[in-house]
């Protein structure tokens, strides 16, 4: 870089709180350090309180006005990036896969609630993990048990409603 005024005084960083010396140019308006992390927090803060000052920026009526000016915008864009494409692809397939796993343990749970239980018995994968599971053993026996000798007249099959605080 170049030389430094005399008089450029160093700056605490709002952001980390370190000191540091201001760039020449924009001395006055430096508010926090070169360091990646804080620009990146300071751009932040800068854009929330953009967008607070300005609110409809980002209208739904201003995106649908633009969107019928431009029609073929985003197909056009599509064709000319097809690695954003293939990626957001990817992603939408991750994304609808683990949300399907989600639905398929809920099944797994109503049909068979006590075989499930027994399932997540099984041994830990790591040391942790194991000793993590004894302590749920007791509970998981206790839920097995409540579910084997319940007799089906104690099931109330009418939902009761909860009192709400």
């Amino acid at each position: 870089m170049g030389v430094v005024p005399m008089s450029i005084c160093q700056k605490r960083c709002r952001i980390c709180g370190e000191w540091f010396m201001p760039d020449a140019r924009t001395a006055r308006f430096q508010k926090a350090c070169s360091s990646a992390s804080c620009r990146q927090e300071r751009k932040r803060q800068a854009d929330r309180g953009w967008r607070a000052n300005n609110p409809g920026y980002r209208d739904a009526v201003k995106m649908r006005q633009w969107a019928a000016q431009y029609p073929t915008y985003w197909r056009l864009w599509r064709a000319a990036h097809p690695d954003y494409v293939e990626r957001n692809r990817m992603r939408t397939r991750e994304r609808q896969k683990a949300s399907r796993l989600v639905f398929a343990k809920q099944d797994a749970i109503r049909r068979d609630p006590v075989g499930y239980l027994e399932d997540l018995r099984g041994p830990g994968m790591f040391a942790k993990q194991d000793a993590m599971s004894r302590p749920v053993d007791g509970i998981l026996t206790f839920l097995i048990d409540q579910a084997v000798f319940a007799k089906q007249s104690d099931i109330d099959s009418t939902p009761r409603p909860v009192a709400s605080s």
